[in-house]
Parts: C-alpha cells; sequence; structure tokens
C-alpha cells in the first residue's frame, strides 16, 4: 500500500479515539515505511529489480511479523511508561501492526514470520496487478476519510495522491532504470511520500477536528 492510504488508516483511529492527538497515529501508520527506509539506507535491507518490476526481496527487519510486534509492543511500553498515555499506547501499537498487516494483502510473498526464519514468506500479489492495486487502495483511502468525515479538502488530498501514485504503480521496463542504477532512489522517494501526506493529511484532518470541538464546546 502507498503511503497516502496507510496515512488515511490514522484517520480510522483518530475516529475511534478523537481525543488523541493526530500526529503520533499518523507516524505510528508509517514507523514500519520509515524502519525500511533507513536500513535501505543501511544496507541492511534492499530491493531487487527483475522481469521489468521493483521487488522487495528482502526486508525481514523492518516487515515481518515478528518485527511489526516488536515494534508495537515496545512503542506501547515508552508511550505508556514514558508519557502515562494508555489509550495513545494503545492506539499507536495498533498503527505499527495495521502496516505490517495490510501489507500481506498487497506485497509478494516477501513478507517472513520473523528476521530468523526465511519460510514461510507471506503475501496476496495485488502489487502485481497495478489497475485492481490502484482501485483497491483508492477504495480504501475513501472509506477511511468516509469514516473519519472528513472535509472535502482531505478528500480532494486523498484523491490526489492516489491518482499521482498510479504512474508509480503502472511504471516498468525502462521506467525503472534509475533505480536500478541509483538504489538510494527508491527510499527517498518514499520517505519523500511519507512526510508529505504526513503534512497534507495532518493540517487538512486536524482543521475539520477541530471545527467538531469548537461546535461541540
Amino acid at each position: 500500500m502507498y503511503a497516502i492510504n496507510h496515512a488515511a488508516t490514522a484517520l480510522l483511529l483518530k475516529k475511534k479515539e478523537p481525543k488523541l492527538p493526530l500526529f503520533p497515529l499518523l507516524v505510528s501508520v508509517q514507523l514500519v515505511e520509515v524502519l525500511w527506509v533507513l536500513f535501505n539506507y543501511l544496507g541492511w535491507e534492499h530491493f531487487s529489480i527483475s522481469g521489468g518490476s521493483v521487488h522487495l526481496d528482502y526486508l525481514p527487519y523492518s516487515h515481518s511479523i515478528f518485527s511489526g510486534v516488536v515494534a508495537a509492543a515496545v512503542s506501547f511500553c515508552v508511550i505508556n511508561w514514558g508519557y502515562k498515555n494508555r489509550k495513545l499506547a494503545f492506539a499507536f501499537a495498533i498503527g505499527v501492526v495495521s502496516h505490517v498487516i495490510i501489507d500481506m494483502v498487497f506485497h509478494e510473498k516477501d513478507i517472513q514470520l520473523s528476521p530468523f526464519s526465511a519460510t514461510p514468506v507471506l503475501g496476496f500479489g495485488i502489487i502485481d496487478h497495478p489497475v485492481l492495486n490502484f482501485i483497491i487502495e483508492f477504495a480504501y483511502g475513501i472509506f477511511c476519510w468516509w469514516y473519519f468525515k472528513g472535509s472535502r479538502a482531505l478528500l480532494w488530498v486523498i484523491i490526489m495522491f492516489n491518482v499521482i501514485d498510479l504512474p508509480i504503480m503502472l511504471a516498468h521496463g525502462d521506467a525503472l532504470t534509475p533505480f536500478m542504477h541509483y538504489p538510494f532512489l527508491l527510499p527517498t522517494v518514499i520517505l519523500f511520500q511519507i512526510l508529505i501526506t504526513w503534512y497534507f493529511v495532518y493540517r487538512y484532518a486536524s482543521l475539520r477536528s477541530e471545527a467538531r470541538q469548537a461546535i461541540n464546546n
């Protein structure tokens, strides 16, 4: 799943607990991806390009089920004990785990149970069918917006970022050559997507939340 729709998952968490700050929830649903970017920069994880497609063929430290659960548990402990906010700790942990669960639906078979076991690997492979991938992701983003009861501006943010992601989903062959020659480009592009979706989702979702609070008061 692309950055905008992972970010949209934070809207579900925010709707469930309206008093929680939105930004930590946005971080929670993308923490796994931020780790993937970092581990690619460090050379601990890597991707490959073959058959005209990108394959995330080694990401056991950031995206394995075990790693997701550990990251969620550590996050819960830090927020619960360090900041004395049990509700935020629980929501943050759910956000972390949600990333791995959602990616299992979209990824190829590249998500391991743990970094210590090469098999089995999980993934339904929807990413191999770009049009279907786009439709499902687009519908999911719209659902999150609808459930959150977001503003029209937030809806346009979700729509526009999904449309912008479509050429990336469809990219193959020679279009992927720059990523072969400069491996740091892909994690950099993904990091940029994460940061810019954080900004726009936070900005327009927060405006609606503030308006609701003003009405309630």
